[in-house]
């Protein structure tokens, strides 16, 4: 199949939906398929194997807690139909298709069978954003109707697609992990082996992740510690204000790693003692769960609708409740103070993460696309 994946989150931009998009797109490329990655333009042309088309320009905004890219630009509606008429591409994958710019465009004006993936999940607020959907009802409803099959992440995403559109019948394909990349058996950073315990905290520096009351943690954690790190993996524009945060006695707990390579990442999860993700709510599934879980990391996070369906508490780790520091740290403690059970939901969580492997994924997506083009 000649086959077009919309997103307006891809590299050089990092998150989920970009995470999502390159494993589909190479797993698709390596089952024969032909792939083909539209999205906005960016400085950064590595199209990490992937055939990309890069149309419009991105702007920065700040959405549901977190920074965001919106793909915009003159007549792309035009210009998408133009593509496919060149490609002739058999289906289109559209991601987060309700999303304005690109992939709401993508769903109003390209005519090729068209599958829509959501990845958002929200918490009803009441506030100004909830009333974005009714005003633009018809719009978004011209859109739907013209998706011919519509698939959620999450149950989180579902509810949050049903929440407007009750009628939408949708399946449920969760993300995937590289279980192969993610794995007890990648070494560790050597440095970090060096008797300490790691709690490791892997995110962009968005309000949504939560970094903040992890380092709120630190003073509860310290009390009851003594040989402990907190290793900080990612990058974001409220940095200095939640290094800022951290209590000047316990800086020197705190190590930010910045940015690491794709290749690289899976050594930091294999360094830790302890996965860390304090999310603060709004997140459709977390795939960074799943990553420490194919690592064979035990978890600390959140008790949120998203990280819920992924991780069983007291299984593959424990949920806390959210922005509450000392829950977070009585919980890195209770796992701090027990080898024997970080090690039992390491191994629980390696094995839940080998049924989110991508081909199994893929399997299901790939019969999607089959429904469509070949209905019985």
């Amino acid at each position: 199949m000649r086959i077009a994946i919309v997103t307006q989150a891809y590299y050089p931009i990092l998150g989920g939906v970009t995470e999502h998009v390159w494993h589909l797109g190479h797993e698709l490329q390596r089952r024969g398929h032909q792939v083909t990655v539209i999205t906005g333009s960016a400085r950064d042309d590595d199209n990490h194997g992937l055939r990309v088309l890069r149309h419009g320009f991105q702007i920065p905004v700040m959405s549901n807690g977190a920074n965001v890219y919106l793909t915009v630009g003159w007549k792309l509606g035009r210009l998408l139909q133009r593509i496919e008429q060149a490609e002739r591409f058999d289906l289109v994958h559209i991601q987060a298709p309700l999303d304005p710019g690109l992939p709401l465009i993508a769903s109003k004006a390209m005519r090729t069978p068209k599958v829509g993936t959501y990845h958002t999940a929200r918490q009803a607020s009441g506030g100004w954003l909830e009333r974005i959907p009714a005003i633009f009802r018809s719009v978004f409803l011209d859109a739907v109707g013209k998706i011919n099959h519509h698939i959620a992440v999450s149950p989180a995403a579902e509810e949050f697609v049903h929440r407007y559109f009750p009628a939408v019948d949708l399946t449920i394909i969760p993300n995937g992990v590289d279980v192969e990349r993610f794995s007890p058996s990648v070494p560790a950073v050597a440095k970090y082996r060096d008797g300490r315990l790691t709690i490791l905290f892997v995110g962009r520096m968005d309000p949504r992740k939560g970094a903040k009351f992890l380092f709120a943690a630190l003073p509860y954690i310290e009390r009851r510690l003594k040989n402990y790190r907190v290793l900080v993996v990612g990058t974001g524009w409220m940095q200095k204000y939640y290094d800022a945060l951290i209590p000047h006695h316990l800086r020197r707990r705190v190590e930010f790693a910045g940015y690491i390579s794709p290749e690289e990442l899976p050594r930091y999860y294999r360094s830790a003692d302890i996965y860390c993700s304090p999310a603060t709510g709004n997140e459709s599934f977390g795939i960074v769960l799943l990553e420490a879980m194919a690592s064979g990391v035990p978890i600390v996070a959140s008790d949120i609708d998203g990280y819920r369906w992924v991780v069983e508490p007291g299984q593959e780790g424990l949920l806390v409740p959210p922005r509450s520091p000392p829950h977070l740290a009585n919980a890195i403690v209770e796992l701090a103070d027990n080898d024997r059970q970080r090690r039992q939901m390491g191994e629980l969580g390696r094995a839940k993460a080998m049924q989110y492997a991508w081909p199994k994924v893929v399997d299901r997506i790939e019969a999607v696309y089959r429904q469509i083009l070949h209905p019985a």
